[in-house]
């Protein structure tokens, strides 16, 4: 045998044996990277928390009012204008009236409740409407097809003024079924009256889950 027909025999052992140890340090590699990703998952499995909506402070907080006798509109200032006080310089602070200024704080905090209510009822009868119409067309016609009329009767009114596109009226429709749902559960619109503390977006971001809790848990 030849001297090149040897060293052709001893690279080629040689860069098998580099191929098989690559080979083998990948597969270890990306057993290592499973494992850890597997361990990782694991983890991640037994350290998240299962959802309990009787422990949350929120829905605890918002069944309390909604189950409150009391009416907020009995206390809101009736005069929704709002004048501030003018800047004084240093010479007039013998003016400065704080009592006003608070006064003034408390009206327009009752300017946003009114504001907040004003909005969730404008919800509580777009989906009021919305399920009266869907109720009269499933007397006739299967549920797909009654989503689809109410659709467009929707669609033929309002879009006349470009005020509606398909997303718009999506969201709108879901937030206005949730806010009927919710409160002609509850009270109805007398229900939406008893809402202190809470904004319109809190309302308006219950999860469909959340609503199904406060309705059983206020209608218990």
């Amino acid at each position: 045998m030849e001297i090149d027909d040897l060293e052709t025999d001893d690279n080629e052992v040689v860069n098998t044996n580099l191929e098989t140890q690559g080979s083998s340090t990948t597969q270890n590699k990306r057993s290592s990277e499973f494992a850890s990703e597997k361990d990782s998952n694991k983890k991640a499995k037994q350290t998240r928390k299962r959802i309990d909506r009787n422990d949350s402070p929120t829905l605890k907080k918002l069944i309390m009012e909604l189950t409150s006798p009391e009416s907020l509109e009995d206390g809101l200032s009736q005069d929704p204008l709002i004048t501030l006080q003018s800047s004084v310089s240093e010479m007039d602070v013998n003016s400065l009236d704080f009592l006003d200024l608070y006064n003034k704080i408390d009206t327009a905090e009752d300017n946003l409740r009114r504001t907040t209510h004003d909005l969730l009822r404008s919800y509580y009868n777009f989906g009021q409407a919305i399920k009266q119409l869907f109720d009269h067309f499933r007397k006739t016609c299967n549920e797909d097809v009654s989503n689809a009329k109410v659709n467009d009767r929707i669609m033929n009114q309002i879009s006349v003024q470009d005020k509606l596109t398909e997303t718009n009226l999506r969201k709108r429709k879901e937030r206005g079924k949730k806010v009927f749902r919710l409160f002609s559960n509850v009270g109805g619109i007398e229900g939406i009256e008893r809402l202190k503390s809470f904004n319109a977006t809190s309302i308006l971001n219950l999860s469909p889950d959340d609503v199904d809790f406060l309705i059983v848990r206020l209608n218990g």
